[in-house]
């Protein structure tokens, strides 16, 4: 179902043909490989995982035991040990009670999602019970899996522009309609016109908001976060946010 910006003209050839195709990420590095480019497309992580977390993760592979401590307070010379220990034994092919490499629990393990309730608390201070949160492979999931679950088809979905292409093609796969609102740049940063905004949201069913926002930078300041949230009260609009930069900001 092609989306429509508010002049009532579509965005993109994509979007003409209601199809969900290959990625533009996808693509350019598929074409980067193919002919020896450098690839300016698709972020790669700079530097391995820090060699304390590889330790524990070895660890829990082997022994299927959670460690009983917090990783903070492990130390590598610790894991180091254990693992050789556990090598040299033999003592991980005898294990009686893996209870780690088992099927998760739908929602996530239970010691994970008290993990993440307590870093909301420590960053944020929400109270977030662990039962009100869900574990999923990466930011596409729990986004697809947010829009199936507010979502029906032909409901309209509000995103601002310029946006990440997979708000658009998660839309289609759920037969939403993408109603968007530019972000221009204006004063040194970039801003929305609210009289925009309300109209898009007036019969709309959800609204993403992602801040930091990919890839102006813009982060939403607090007046414009109130206002976003009391337009989404007042027409009933589901608000799915998008903060998967929430650490890379800068006090300027």
């Amino acid at each position: 179902m092609p989306g429509k910006n508010q002049n009532g003209n579509n965005d993109s050839d994509e979007r003409d043909s209601g199809a969900v195709g290959e990625s533009v990420i996808r693509m350019m590095t598929r074409l980067a490989n193919e002919y020896k480019a450098v690839n300016l497309s698709q972020g790669f992580p700079n530097e391995s995982p820090p060699w304390k977390l590889k330790l524990a993760a070895a660890h829990a592979v082997l022994s299927g035991q959670p460690s009983g401590d917090p990783l903070p307070e492990i130390t590598e010379d610790s894991l180091l040990k254990s693992l050789l220990d556990m090598l040299r034994g033999g003592e991980f092919t005898n294990q009686s009670s893996d209870l780690l490499n088992q099927y998760s629990p739908p929602m996530g393990r239970a010691d994970l999602r008290s993990s993440i309730a307590d870093y909301y608390q420590r960053f944020y201070e929400y109270k977030v019970s662990p039962d009100d949160i869900t574990i999923t492979l990466g930011a596409t999931e729990a986004f697809a899996s947010a829009l199936r679950t507010v979502g029906r088809p032909g409901d309209k979905c509000v995103v601002f522009q310029p946006f990440h292409e997979l708000y658009p093609s998660q839309c289609r796969i759920f037969y939403l309609e993408p109603v968007y609102v530019t972000l221009r740049e204006s004063d040194g940063g970039w801003n929305y016109d609210k009289d925009e905004l309300e109209v898009a949201m007036q019969g709309a069913k959800i609204l993403i908001l992602n801040t930091p926002h990919n890839p102006t930078g813009k982060v939403f300041a607090r007046d414009e976060l109130e206002h976003i949230v009391s337009l989404c009260q007042k027409y009933n609009i589901f608000l799915i946010t998008d903060e998967i930069y929430e650490h890379i900001c800068f006090d300027s």
